[in-house]
């Protein structure tokens, strides 16, 4: 045998003992490729059963969506109806304040009158009388 076959058998050798070392770990990568199968083949129907899910709870909100809509439609007349009558009220309360700040001014102006001009008693009474009677007159007129 020359060198040649020599060095080919050192090789040969070589590779039957990196293979018999290589066996385990090849063995286990292929019980994880097996895993990995199973679970890919397992993974279209756990897509679809999510998806199948998601749709339901899609159906579901848009059904719960649409009931509302439909009472807030059912309701919202009585919200206008609601505002309305809290505007009406806010109107008839301001003028019964112009009112009442009227007659106030009305009165301070009387009775102002009647300490300017000294007026006590029945006669103060009946100068205030005819001071309001002489307002009335100027505004009706």
């Amino acid at each position: 045998m020359d060198w040649l076959g020599i060095g080919v058998l050192l090789i040969g050798i070589a590779f039957l003992t990196l293979t018999f070392f290589m066996i385990k770990p090849i063995r286990k990568m292929s019980d994880a490729m097996d895993g990995l199968k199973q679970t890919t083949d397992r993974l279209p129907k756990m897509v679809d059963d999510l998806s199948t899910q998601a749709a339901e709870v899609l159906q579901a909100s848009n059904a719960t969506i649409t009931t509302v809509t439909a009472q807030v439609k059912e309701v919202s007349p009585f919200f206008r109806i609601i505002g309305d009558t809290g505007t009406a009220t806010r109107k008839l309360t301001l003028r019964g304040i112009d009112r009442m700040t009227e007659l106030k001014d009305k009165t301070n102006k009387a009775s102002d009158f009647t300490t300017r001009e000294k007026y006590e008693g029945i006669y103060g009474i009946l100068s205030f009388i005819f001071f309001l009677s002489k307002r009335n007159t100027r505004r009706n007129g």
